[in-house]
């Protein structure tokens, strides 16, 4: 039995996993701790002093909670916001002096190549390109791929929490600043425009994060709920046009009350649901895809190959 813990910029994710009889991936618990690494930070390149004692506040119960269950092997992969901030490194000698949690901070391409590592053992690809996008709260991944070959993969910092330090939003947006941050995520994704144009990816799959929190306001809109133990959701743009209107009309007050939003999501999914609207205008994309796995699982699938 091992262990994962993703050390993103908003949220730190544990991953209690074994192989089965098949060495195929078996998730023994998964749990989600929001962090806020980045808040206060981010955008000057340091983890502030109050990120960093949450930060370890989650590794202590993510640790402790790995071993209680007998794993045998922890390792922690950061991501944006220990890849910028100037400090990192001493965020890492204390996770290893205090827990002996050995971090990699890996570099945005490889985090993307993680990705879809992970969303393959939730989502079935085809010969056809599909799209999938990760949004964290310092970066946006992007890959495309099919059943047999990785097409394009890029990391864009643009993660939620970026976004919300450099074009801060009403409450609720004005169109006027929805559409300020349309124009700079549109910007800043030209590499991406290019690639969609040219390759007409026809699914987009949202993994991880805030498409998670995405999945269950979709099951909630249905009236449904969304069982545990879930991997993979469809759904249609057209019932993520409807969310989207809706939430970007509420206020925060609101959106606590938004089924299926959690809190730590509340204030930062106005963000994710503009760039993901971004994409489907930019590539017509009518049919999406939520995928429950995504770095974690792709680093213990990794582990689990010989």
């Amino acid at each position: 039995m091992d262990a994962i813990i993703d050390l993103g910029t908003n949220t730190f994710n544990l991953l209690v996993f074994e192989g089965d009889a098949d060495g195929k991936l078996h998730v023994l618990h998964s749990l989600e701790l929001p962090v806020f690494l980045g808040r206060g930070g981010i955008e000057r390149g340091v983890i502030a002093d109050d990120a960093f004692a949450r930060g370890m506040d989650a590794l202590r119960m993510h640790v402790g909670t790995a071993r209680g269950m007998g794993a045998t092997h922890i390792r922690g992969f950061g991501t944006s916001a220990l890849r910028n901030s100037a400090n990192a490194g001493d965020f890492l000698r204390a996770a290893w002096n205090e827990l002996a949690l050995p971090i990699d901070v890996v570099p945005g391409e490889e985090e993307a190549s993680l990705i879809l590592d992970g969303v393959r053992q939730a989502v079935p690809f085809g010969a056809r390109p599909m799209l999938v996008m990760d949004i964290g709260g310092g970066s946006i991944e992007f890959i495309l791929a099919t059943d047999k070959a990785l097409m394009w993969k890029r990391s864009f910092e643009l993660g939620v929490t970026r976004l919300r330090e450099r074009i801060p939003l009403s409450d609720p947006p004005t169109v006027e600043e929805e559409l300020r941050l349309a124009a700079h995520l549109d910007h800043h994704l030209e590499p991406l425009w290019a690639v969609i144009e040219r390759h007409e990816p026809h699914v987009l799959v949202g993994s991880a994060g805030s498409f998670d929190s995405l999945a269950r306001m979709v099951c909630a809109a249905r009236g449904e709920a969304l069982e545990q133990g879930t991997t993979a959701l469809t759904f249609t743009a057209q019932e993520f046009d409807a969310l989207k209107e809706q939430l970007m009309e509420l206020d925060r007050s609101a959106r606590l009350n938004m089924p299926g939003l959690p809190e730590h999501r509340v204030d930062t999914m106005a963000y994710a649901l503009v760039a993901i609207d971004r994409v489907l205008l930019a590539g017509g994309i009518r049919d999406m895809l939520w995928s429950a796995y995504a770095l974690k699982e792709g680093a213990a699938v990794r582990l689990l190959t010989p």
